[in-house]
């Protein structure tokens, strides 16, 4: 039953908007209403998509909060016991907890709390507009079946006009209520579209505002504690082991060094026998206590100066003086604030002993004589000639006699001559059009010209523009 009613009901809705469509029926117009239903249309689309940026920013602060509670938590355990302050950088770090806490709550969740909720509104309100236009064309139903039947009737207690008039009060009723209804709605709905926005943004930025406040100045907080912990490198840096003793490979480079020169075989004794090759005599030092303690670098830098018994005492007194900027070397890496590691000590020893390898001189070999050595013969040279310029030819089949000026152009591109009686140019430069005669036997192309400072010649054409 009820489904007949509906659908008897769609039936003559249909058939009404049909006849007003064609202007068989009228309709009843209502502007002001009209309005206000746009209004609403327009407020819903703005607020929806608000409704929907919002809970995205929401969505993504949260991520954002909770990376950085993630970092603070890793900083809190990375900071070691020992460092300075370090109860007190934990209490910052509470408290930025804290902080965050409060601007998740306010803006991730009440935030689109609110909004939801106004958004949640304008379905209900649609659907209500939908219904007023339903009883809108009922009434217009209503209106035109009474006036019809009125028109034709000619019983002034004729039963149809009666019902038909029923009907029309009934429709005409409900239309009414609803429209009313919906006229108070929707302006104040409309109106309400300023109070929403205001108290939503400043919910918004106030709470951004505290947050980023607050957490500004737990931020520089922290800074001035990452100083302290700077300044506190000193006496928090790893201790370095102590200067080893000297090994016996040090003392005997440090005797080798301290050797005389070999001694003359003439004078050793006679019972001795003449050895081909001296080895190099080693001198005890009598008083070990004296000897002074070496750092690793340095008894590797004196193996690599020691004496070799081919050299002579000028040589080993170089090798001497060339290994005390290695000494200076090691007190200005020992004066710097921060340690450095021991691969860059082994580093710097190894180019100290490269160096003194390079600038030691080649043993000399007993068996040669002065008399071997090759003297480098100078050969006189030759003074070079000068080139002499050759004397400027006159340009052939071209006379210096007056010519007709016909006009001038302008060299747009770089041109060299190939012949003498051809000019030479740069692009830019301006150049006279002379009259040519048949003696000058001009190729298709060409042309007679002459430059500013007076030479002639002639010119490839295309390599110009006329001016």
């Amino acid at each position: 039953m009820d489904f007949n009613k509906h659908f008897k009901k769609a039936t003559n809705r249909t058939k009404e908007k049909l006849l007003e469509g064609i202007g068989k029926a009228k309709a009843t117009q209502d502007e002001v209403f009209d309005q206000h239903a746009a209004n609403l249309q327009k407020q819903s689309k703005s607020c929806e998509r608000l409704h929907k940026d919002v809970k995205t920013y929401a969505a993504a602060l949260k991520t954002l909060l909770a990376a950085e509670k993630q970092l603070r938590d890793t900083i809190r355990d990375a900071y070691e016991q020992e460092w300075p302050d370090r109860e007190h950088l934990t209490a910052i770090f509470d408290n930025l907890d804290i902080q965050t806490d409060e601007l998740e709550k306010k803006v991730c969740e009440d935030l689109p709390q609110t909004v939801t909720q106004y958004v949640n509104q304008f379905p209900d309100l649609k659907k209500k507009i939908e219904k007023r236009g339903r009883k809108l064309v009922d009434y217009d139903s209503a209106k035109n079946s009474f006036n019809s039947l009125k028109a034709s009737s000619k019983k002034d207690n004729d039963p149809k006009l009666a019902k038909a008039t029923v009907e029309l009060q009934n429709a005409e009723q409900m239309y009414t209520e609803m429209n009313n209804e919906l006229l108070e709605i929707l302006p104040a709905v409309y109106d309400s579209r300023i109070t929403f926005f205001v108290d939503t943004l400043q919910s918004l930025f106030n709470a951004n505002s505290v947050y980023q406040t607050d957490a500004s100045k737990f931020h520089k907080q922290i800074v001035m504690q990452l100083d302290k912990l700077g300044e506190s490198m000193d006496y928090l840096r790893v201790a370095r082991p102590e200067a080893r003793a000297l090994t016996p490979i040090d003392t005997t480079s440090l005797a080798s060094s301290n050797a005389p020169a070999t001694p003359d075989p003439s004078k050793a004794d006679s019972t001795s026998l003449r050895q081909s090759t001296p080895s190099p005599t080693v001198v005890v030092s009598p008083a070990p206590a004296a000897v002074p303690t070496m750092k690793p670098r340095e008894s590797v830098v004196s193996m690599a100066n020691s004496t070799n018994p081919f050299d002579d005492e000028d040589e080993t007194a170089e090798d001497e003086k060339e290994a005390t900027p290695t000494t200076e070397v090691e007190e200005k890496f020992e004066t710097k604030v921060y340690p450095k590691l021991n691969a860059q000590q082994t580093a710097a020893a190894d180019q100290a002993i490269a160096a003194a390898r390079r600038q030691k001189k080649e043993p000399s070999n007993p068996f040669d004589d002065e008399d071997d050595e090759k003297t480098e013969v100078e050969y006189p040279v030759s003074p070079k000639k000068e080139d002499k310029e050759p004397a400027p030819k006159p340009l052939d089949g071209i006379t210096n006699e007056k010519r007709k000026t016909l006009y001038f152009v302008t060299s747009t591109h770089e041109y060299k001559a190939v012949d003498t009686d051809e000019l030479s140019f740069e692009p830019g430069m301006k150049i006279k059009v002379i009259e040519a005669n048949d003696a000058d036997q001009l190729d298709d192309g060409w042309r007679l010209g002459e430059l500013e400072d007076g030479k002639r010649g002639v010119f490839p054409e295309n390599f110009t523009k006329k001016v």
